[in-house]
């Protein structure tokens, strides 16, 4: 695979988790990784990597959502949601912006859940 390809997959892969949309965010880099991962390392590395992410994501916002039926942990998950929410966006970016100029990134607060 030519390495500019290379670089939009890994990119897109990233930019997955910008999609405010249920779901999105996991399958995108989940179909990357599946579909291109055995064609090149550096995708299937990113790919797997903001899947992780993503991934972890949904697990913290799980966790706030049962905190919220807690009369004490409303005001904690509401902080907690939009921690996540702006990290969620500042790594998205930055991931997408290292990996289309041909550099890994590694996020941080990942579960590598799938390795």
């Amino acid at each position: 695979m030519e390495q500019s390809r290379e670089r939009n997959l890994a990119m897109i892969s990233h930019m997955g988790g910008l999609v405010p949309v249920p779901w999105v965010p996991i399958i995108v880099p989940f179909f990357i990784w599946i579909l291109k991962g055995d064609e090149s390392e550096f995708v299937n590395k990113q790919a797997r990597e903001a899947l992780n992410f993503q991934l972890s994501i949904s697990i913290y916002w799980s966790i706030c959502v049962f905190l919220i039926f807690t009369i004490i942990g409303i005001p904690i998950a509401m902080i907690a949601f939009g921690v996540f929410i702006i990290t969620n966006i500042i790594c998205s970016l930055k991931g997408a912006t290292r990996t289309s100029k041909g550099l890994e990134y590694r996020y941080p607060m990942n579960l590598r859940l799938i390795s």
